[in-house]
């Protein structure tokens, strides 16, 4: 999950409440852990995007040489074996490219968990049925039960009856990213739609009328939409410092 430091662009619903300046104090000890892990992981992904730019120039390279090696083998100039091994390379640098977005990806998707982390530590917890705005954050502590194994259908009824399309999940449960930051998301799911979009939107409005409990996030860096999701559910429990970028 993520935050942005920057305040929601939308007013969501009315009657909403903006936490106001906090007290001073010293940070919690999952306030110390999340900050050493979004230090971790905002040096892990700067390394990545330098390996990524490495990748993309060999890639770009190896599809030159690709298209003079084709131009070559239909004369009959170059064997089928160094055709076919200049095929491999560019397949193999493809494979490097796509293999440091996925790793960015996911260096994403662990900057946004642990930012919202840190950001809910710093924040009291809600009462139920409270509903709270803080900047590029909105949380609602349902009054109803919520169970991802036996009200997951509903709502992806509702969403594909509303749009026309399956929910956009990107994390259903306890996944190796959560098992990897030490979050316990087994009763949780992560809905890849903006806040501030229609569907973001009409998701908000059907999950606060159904008192299912979510927190809606802006994005892991300001001004972008990167990272900007719904997760459904009580926010995940159980933080524990775990290495990351391993």
């Amino acid at each position: 999950m993520s935050v942005c430091l920057g305040k929601p662009a939308t007013v969501l619903a009315q009657g909403h409440k903006t936490a106001g300046p906090e007290a001073s104090r010293a940070p919690s000890r999952l306030e110390k852990a999340t900050s050493a892990v979004i230090s971790s992981t905002i040096s892990y992904r700067a390394a990545l995007e330098r390996v990524l730019a490495i990748h993309e120039r060999e890639l770009a390279r190896r599809t030159d040489l690709a298209e003079l090696r084709q131009d070559l083998y239909e004369r009959g100039v170059l064997s089928k074996r160094e055709f076919e091994e200049g095929q491999q390379a560019l397949n193999d640098a493809r494979k490097n490219v796509e293999d440091t977005q996925r790793a960015m990806a996911e260096a994403d998707r662990m900057l946004s968990e642990a930012r919202m982390a840190e950001a809910l530590a710093r924040l009291t917890p809600l009462a139920r049925g409270g509903y709270e705005e803080t900047p590029g954050l909105v949380r609602y502590n349902g009054t109803g039960a919520w169970s991802l194994t036996h009200d997951l259908g509903r709502l992806q009824q509702f969403f594909a009856s509303r749009f026309g399309r399956a929910l956009p999940i990107s994390a259903l449960g306890q996944t190796p990213l959560h098992d990897r930051m030490g979050f316990d998301h087994r009763n949780a799911l992560d809905v890849a739609v903006h806040p501030d979009s229609p569907e973001g939107r009409a998701l908000m409005d059907y999950l606060r009328a159904a008192g299912i409990p979510f927190i809606a996030a802006w994005g892991a860096v300001p001004g972008s939409t990167s990272g900007a999701h719904i997760h459904v559910g009580q926010p995940s429990p159980r933080f524990t410092a775990q290495g990351c970028c391993r």
